[in-house]
């Protein structure tokens, strides 16, 4: 089996990073629990502008508008903050020991992604990092799954047997959906509303691997007729 795991939110907590140092930076400005609010809204978990998140930012805390200052400021906050979900790194390595690979298949830039991977030490647990800026596609675009089946020699595989697995359904699951492979929405508890459908459902990545992992499983045998 293949899986391309998504990286933000899904083996790594961006949001709760930027979380904590939104929190700090607004308590060092003087600022409001509505300047936090305000702040963590803009981001839109991720995929605001950045230049737009910057903005706001500036604006709650009285900092120059200087927006790409800001971007860097905030982006240096997440790697500081940021950290892997409990028992990523044993996760992936399970998953590896049992034959299968595994590459984090993510949107971002090189600095930003690589350098949350690098934080979190998950390079030695996959065979493969595939970054969006590197690549020239992000997700929801198949390119960049289609790249990553490509890192690992498994250009030819049965989509049967690949699964993409990451916590936004526009982007992960739609971009699954796109390349034909499976799809696994880590939920975090959230409902799907009217995003596209994953295969798999689970409120973290472990949940996500265990359902899968079921439906893998051979079925037991027949019971004994009486």
């Amino acid at each position: 089996m293949i899986w391309l795991l998504d990286l933000d939110n899904t083996l790594v907590g961006r949001d709760d990073a930027f979380a904590l140092w939104a929190a700090d930076a607004v308590a060092r400005a003087g600022g409001s629990g509505d300047d936090l609010a305000a702040i963590v809204a803009a981001d839109g978990g991720g995929f605001a502008r950045k230049t737009d998140v910057a903005r706001v930012i500036a604006d709650r805390l009285g900092w120059e508008a200087d927006l790409p200052a800001v971007v860097e400021r905030f982006r240096a906050g997440i790697l500081a903050h940021v950290r892997a979900y409990p028992g990523v790194p044993a996760l992936l390595d399970g998953l590896r020991a049992e034959g299968d690979r595994v590459v984090v298949v993510t949107n971002g830039t090189s600095a930003q992604q690589r350098g949350k991977i690098a934080r979190c030490a998950l390079a030695p647990h996959v065979d493969a990092v595939v970054v969006s800026e590197e690549e020239g596609a992000a997700k929801p675009d198949p390119r960049l799954l289609e790249v990553a089946l490509g890192r690992v020699g498994a250009d030819g595989a049965d989509r049967r047997d690949v699964w993409m697995v990451g916590d936004a359904l526009h982007a992960d699951v739609a971009a699954g959906r796109a390349a034909g492979v499976r799809t696994g929405w880590v939920s975090h508890g959230r409902d799907a509303g009217d995003g596209p459908a994953p295969d798999v459902v689970g409120r973290t990545v472990h949940d996500v691997v265990a359902a899968v992992r079921a439906l893998a499983a051979p079925a037991g045998p027949a019971p004994a007729r009486p």
